[in-house]
């Protein structure tokens, strides 16, 4: 975890390739890592709803003061520390709330996950509501990390996002 923690203070947009096995505690640790690096960080979910997401942190040690979450899976009323989605393929829903969150005091994001916008939708529509994000992470200068299953490594989704990131890292 050194050398992620290196590399996202190096680079501005980096995507992690987690492997399929070990993605919930490789995650958890990621998470730590940004909440040491980083004063506000927008977690964006839409594998886990927050209150599980804030149990497994928790566990971990993780400082979940820190996070904003935009969550696509659970159910609740907006607050100050989270945006309900309606659904991990409301990629308009997503995005509006990506954006907003972005103009707040958040000064980094980790994306969880790629892969699971490859359930909802064909490649070429991730790629391109990726690109959409990571432009707007660069237009904000937020550091972000966008995180995918290392089974989806050789998926042209992985080949294309790598030439609008700064660093791919296979775990």
């Amino acid at each position: 975890m050194k050398d992620i923690k290196k590399s996202i203070k190096e680079n501005d947009v980096m995507m992690l390739v987690i492997p399929n096995q070990n993605y919930a505690g490789s995650l958890g640790s990621v998470a730590k890592t940004m909440s040491k690096t980083f004063n506000k960080i927008c977690y964006i979910s839409l594998n886990k709803p927050r209150e599980s997401l804030i149990n497994g942190f928790k566990k971990k040690g993780v400082d979940t003061e820190k996070f904003f979450f935009i969550d696509a899976v659970g159910k609740g009323t907006s607050s100050d520390d989270v945006s309900y989605v309606s659904s991990p393929k409301a990629l308009t829903e997503l995005n509006i709330a990506i954006i907003k969150a972005l103009s707040g005091v958040v000064d980094s994001s980790l994306f969880d996950s790629l892969s699971t916008l490859l359930i909802y939708e064909e490649p070429s529509t991730v790629i391109k509501f990726s690109h959409s994000i990571i432009s707007a992470f660069r237009n904000k200068k937020i550091k972000a990390v966008l995180t995918c299953l290392g089974g989806d490594a050789k998926s042209d989704l992985i080949k294309d996002l790598s030439m609008f990131v700064d660093k791919v890292i296979k775990l």
